[in-house]
């Protein structure tokens, strides 16, 4: 029991000293669109089934840095294929509810995170209109997750909390999601409207995953 207990804490201190994790989302059975700096300076990025313990190596198509949206493809087929999210491809209005999703923490807890969220300005603090400002705060590990408008569709993708702000949040807007996939031919084919099915984890180091299940298995 003694030696379990270690092998848990040191599971938690190495990923939280070297694993950096985020939300994402499929855009088909190919793609996944998340924040660019959830895996910034990294190369062996996984999409991380929650359900089967398993993370599945991608590899980086397109990226902005500015706009903080980075296109993945996977590199090996998944064992259960998640639901494909539906794209808001207009930008909304002051005032549309969305619904946030993100995995804070899915290495340690399983379960999404769900926060609403109201659009309040169509523009960041500085003016540039990539992004939305919304009430709600996001919560860490929740970057380059889905926010659902009512009606099941993608209508922005979480970034960050506006510190100088209180209870305010930035979301990239849908459209530069849109932008960034039509910059690379990629086609959207929705086949859900259970928004829960199609928010996923990303995780940065594949060769981190991979190490912290050979220590808690040896």
């Amino acid at each position: 029991m003694k030696h379990f207990v270690i092998l848990i804490l040191s599971f938690i201190a190495m990923a939280a000293a070297e694993m950096r994790n985020g939300t994402g989302f499929f855009v088909n059975s190919e793609y996944i669109v998340t924040a660019y700096h959830v895996i910034e300076n990294y190369e062996n990025t996984c999409y991380y089934d929650i359900e089967n313990d398993t993370c599945y190596q991608v590899h980086v198509v397109d990226y902005d840095v500015d706009k903080d949206l980075v296109l993945l493809k996977l590199d090996e087929e998944p064992d259960n294929m998640p639901m494909v999210c539906r794209i808001a491809h207009t930008e909304l209005p002051i005032g549309e509810k969305l619904t946030s999703y993100g995995y804070p923490d899915p290495l340690i807890d399983h379960d999404l995170t769900i926060i609403p969220m109201n659009i309040r300005v169509l523009y960041r603090y500085d003016g540039n209109a990539t992004f939305y400002r919304t009430t709600g705060l996001l919560q860490y590990g929740m970057s380059g997750g889905p926010n659902f408008t009512t009606d099941g569709r993608v209508g922005g993708v979480s970034k960050s909390i506006a510190l100088n702000e209180r209870n305010t949040s930035n979301l990239i807007k849908s459209t530069e999601v849109v932008r960034l996939m039509n910059r690379n031919g990629v086609v959207e084919y929705p086949n859900t409207r259970n928004v829960r099915k199609c928010a996923i984890s990303i995780l940065n180091s594949n060769y981190v995953f991979r190490g912290v299940h050979i220590e808690r298995e040896g």
